[in-house]
């Protein structure tokens, strides 16, 4: 497969309390607030169409388990095929599929993991 992602549309990452990571991203640092998804995630704009998405870790609640990293990278791709085509890529070269592919509310996407772990999104998403 002949992959050329047309760009980075996001990078997840976990914070352990959203009403203080809102005021830091959307406040201080004077981030768009694109969208609210529930009660533990936010999405900001970052330049002309990057994106910042935060989500409050599931052990928030728990002083002892503090959660922070970054949960993954998204890739851009053009179409809703590309999706299944690169999940069907990435099952040849043996890349574990973490879930999808699968369709969404404006798209399609699929999960993968690199070989330390990390997640990385490729998806479409359509107007």
């Amino acid at each position: 497969m002949d992959f050329k992602p047309s760009g980075i549309n996001h990078i997840t990452i976990r914070v352990n309390e959203i009403e203080r990571a809102e005021e830091f991203y959307g406040e201080i640092l004077g981030f768009e607030l694109v969208r609210k998804m529930g009660q533990s995630m936010a999405v900001y704009k970052i330049g002309k169409e990057d994106t910042l998405v935060i989500v409050e870790a599931e052990t928030s609640y728990d002083p002892n388990s503090r959660d922070f990293r970054v949960d993954h990278i998204g890739f851009y791709l053009d179409s809703a095929d590309q999706v299944d085509e690169m999940a069907t890529y990435l099952r040849d070269k043996e890349v574990t599929i973490l879930s999808g592919p699968a369709n969404r509310k404006k798209g399609r996407f699929v999960f993968a993991s690199d070989p330390d772990g990390n997640m990385i999104e490729f998806f479409y998403e359509g107007e």
